[in-house]
């Protein structure tokens, strides 16, 4: 399984985005190091940004380059903010062209079409711009024989969500049997909590149930699902020993089920608080704001390390001996 973090700073808040914080500011050296030994001998290791067309968000990070290299590779967000998608569309097309300039790793095209404003559901047009934004960044990807995988992405989805009409509606059937993945941002035990025991059965129903739904829409079963956000934030209310054990409860219950419903990354969101002491939603990271670690930085490093395929050289020797991930 290929695993990835998220590594900027939460400037405001992640629900209505408009409660701007005095977030300490990011050192970038320290920054790559912890992505560095989070990412340890994985076969490759996602850092996940955000770029919007349109709507006056600044990209985050500025830029992916400096935590890029060895197996880091970006995983960049277009969001959906201007309301134009023929400019989207044009927009995607760009975006794979910089994913290829960084040396490869992939796109999410649109940022949950399913959840209301300020993500890209509140916006109009959104769906013509999902189809028009996957068909241009395919296109641009076969133009360049680039190895940029192209995706798509929703937030859990609600009993009566119209999310999977709309896209079978606007996607044309033969775009979305040739998108690499399908992102799902996922949260357990975050907007609504849950008793422990319950957690890892309610992960992997969510799971299945995303799966039937994809593949009611027509992806095909062999396009796997990337858990494109995952996480659980500290504070006084939330202490920072049960983040670890929470995100390894999820972690567990994600990896028995990988198989049966190809899930073949796991992104978390994200490495470090935007202000340890500031909103719930800003306390995220398994980085306190000044960088220091957490106990889940540990939990997930060990997690990436338990995961890692078998060295080839050992392959001969115990075929099929790999950690399944």
């Amino acid at each position: 399984m290929d695993f990835g973090i998220w590594p900027g700073v939460v400037r405001s808040d992640l629900v209505r985005f408009d409660t701007e914080i005095d977030a300490p500011p990011e050192d970038i050296e320290r920054t790559r190091l912890a992505l560095t030994e989070l990412a340890g001998q994985a076969r490759r290791f996602y850092v996940r940004c955000y770029r919007g067309h349109g709507g006056g968000q600044p990209p985050t990070p500025a830029s992916p380059r400096p935590y890029l290299g060895d197996n880091r590779v970006v995983d960049l967000v277009l969001g959906y903010g201007c309301e134009d998608p023929a400019g989207f569309a044009r927009a995607a097309a760009a975006a794979v062209r910089e994913v290829a300039e960084l040396g490869g790793g992939k796109i999410q095209v649109c940022e949950e079409v399913n959840a209301p404003a300020p993500q890209d559901g509140g916006r109009a047009g959104c769906h013509d711009a999902l189809a028009r934004g996957l068909t241009a960044a395919l296109a641009e990807r076969d133009r360049l024989g680039a190895e940029v995988l192209v995706g798509f992405n929703a937030a859990v989805a609600l009993p009566g969500d119209p999310f999977w009409d709309n896209v079978r509606s606007h996607v044309p059937p033969e775009v979305l049997a040739r998108v690499d993945y399908v992102g799902l941002d996922f949260f357990p035990d975050v907007f609504r909590p849950l008793p422990a025991a319950r957690l890892p059965g309610a992960v992997q129903h969510v799971l299945r149930a995303f799966r039937d739904s994809a593949t009611d829409v027509g992806l095909p079963p062999q396009v796997p699902i990337h858990l494109t956000e995952t996480g659980w934030p500290t504070g006084p209310e939330h202490p920072e020993h049960q983040q670890a054990q929470l995100l390894g409860t999820v972690a567990g219950a994600v990896l028995e089920i990988a198989a049966e419903v190809n899930i073949d990354a796991y992104e978390l969101f994200g490495l470090r608080d935007g202000l340890t002491t500031g909103p719930r939603m800003n306390r995220f990271g398994i980085l306190r704001d000044d960088h220091s670690p957490k106990p889940a930085f540990e939990t997930f490093r060990h997690l990436i390390a338990a995961t890692r395929p078998v060295p080839s050289a050992a392959r001969g020797v115990s075929a099929g001996t790999r950690t399944r991930g």
